[in-house]
C-alpha cells in the first residue's frame, strides 16, 4: 500500500487586519494618554465644574478630607494645629521650577486645592489664609468634569 503524500499549501498572511488592529491599538493608546493627568491628591468626592482648569503644572495638592483630615501631596497628614504654610514650604524643598530650571519659589508654585464636596468651607479657606502667609500666591481648586448643564 503506497501512502499518499500531503500537499503542502503556501500559507499566505494577511497583513490587512493586523494593520487595522495597529491602528485601533494607536488610537487607543492616544486617546487614553490625553485624559492621563498626574494628580499628587488622594481620592475624595469633588464637586462638579462646566469650566475645568486642564493644566498640569501642579506642584502641591492639599487634599481635605470629608472627615476634615488634611494630606499634602498625598504623604504628609497634617494635624490641625499644624501650619499648612509651613508643610507646604517642606514639601517644596527641592522642587525645581519647570520653566526655569532653578529651585521652585513660593510665589511661583501653584496650589492645588482637592477638596471633599462635603468639606467645611471654613477649613478650605484655612488653608488658603496660611499658605499666603508664607507668600503662596497661585492657587487652583480641583473639580469634577462631570457637570450636566
Amino acid at each position: 500500500m503506497a501512502l499518499r503524500r500531503r500537499e503542502l499549501k503556501k500559507t499566505k498572511i494577511e497583513i490587512i487586519p493586523m494593520i487595522d488592529t495597529m491602528f485601533f491599538l494607536l488610537v487607543f493608546f492616544i486617546l487614553a494618554s490625553l485624559n492621563v493627568i498626574d494628580m499628587k491628591g488622594s481620592q475624595v468626592d469633588l464637586p462638579d465644574s462646566a469650566n475645568q482648569d486642564r493644566q498640569n503644572r501642579s506642584m502641591l495638592t492639599v487634599t481635605i478630607k470629608r472627615d476634615q483630615s488634611i494630606t499634602v501631596n498625598k504623604d504628609r497628614l497634617v494635624a490641625l494645629d499644624e501650619s499648612i504654610g509651613a508643610v507646604l514650604l517642606q514639601q517644596m524643598a527641592g522642587m525645581v521650577d519647570p520653566a526655569t530650571g532653578n529651585p521652585l519659589r513660593a510665589d511661583a508654585a501653584i496650589v492645588v486645592i482637592n477638596a471633599d464636596r462635603k468639606a467645611p468651607y471654613a477649613l478650605i479657606r484655612r488653608c488658603i489664609d496660611q499658605a499666603r502667609l508664607v507668600r503662596f500666591r497661585k492657587f487652583s481648586i480641583a473639580t469634577d468634569p462631570k457637570f450636566g448643564l
